[in-house]
């Protein structure tokens, strides 16, 4: 894993970031998109994370008593639900998070992150496009295989 290298690039290695699970959704375009708003993840900067609630007075994200921030899970499993709808267009890895952080019971919310690895389940359609288009994101991507079931002849 090049995190070392990544935090370097990002201006990240002074701030203690954090290293968590996110799900994307994939455009046509093999890009990485938001689950829940859809926000584009640019290939060539760091994603910043804005609130968008305007019930209340306007803030920086993440804030305590609000939900804003890019969140980050300590385990995979905290994502279940997002992977198990619209398997087809899910993509999943490990993010860098940095700058203002607030820890949670299940993972982090952060106000900068970064993809370290992407892994692209056999579920997505056209798996072997989306994977090449991640590798601009210039981190590994990982093409998972389906587990074949073996028979037992009796």
């Amino acid at each position: 894993m090049r995190i070392g290298r990544i935090e370097s690039a990002w201006g990240a290695e002074a701030l203690r970031p954090a290293v968590g699970w996110k799900v994307w959704r994939v455009d046509e375009e093999a890009r990485l998109l938001s689950v829940l708003y859809g926000d584009l993840w640019p290939v060539d900067e760091p994603v910043r994370a804005t609130c968008r609630r305007v019930v209340h007075s306007s803030h920086e994200a993440p804030a305590r008593g609000c939900e804003c921030g890019i969140h980050a899970g300590r385990e995979l499993g905290a994502w279940d639900h997002y992977l198990a709808i619209d398997a087809e267009s899910r993509v999943f890895g490990r993010v860098l998070l940095w700058g203002s952080t607030l820890e949670g019971a299940h993972g982090w919310r952060a106000a900068e992150a970064r993809p370290v690895e992407i892994y692209v389940p056999s579920a997505v359609t056209n798996q072997e496009e989306v994977a090449e288009g991640l590798r601009a994101y210039g981190v590994p991507v990982h093409v998972l295989v389906p587990l074949r079931e073996e028979v037992l002849v009796p």
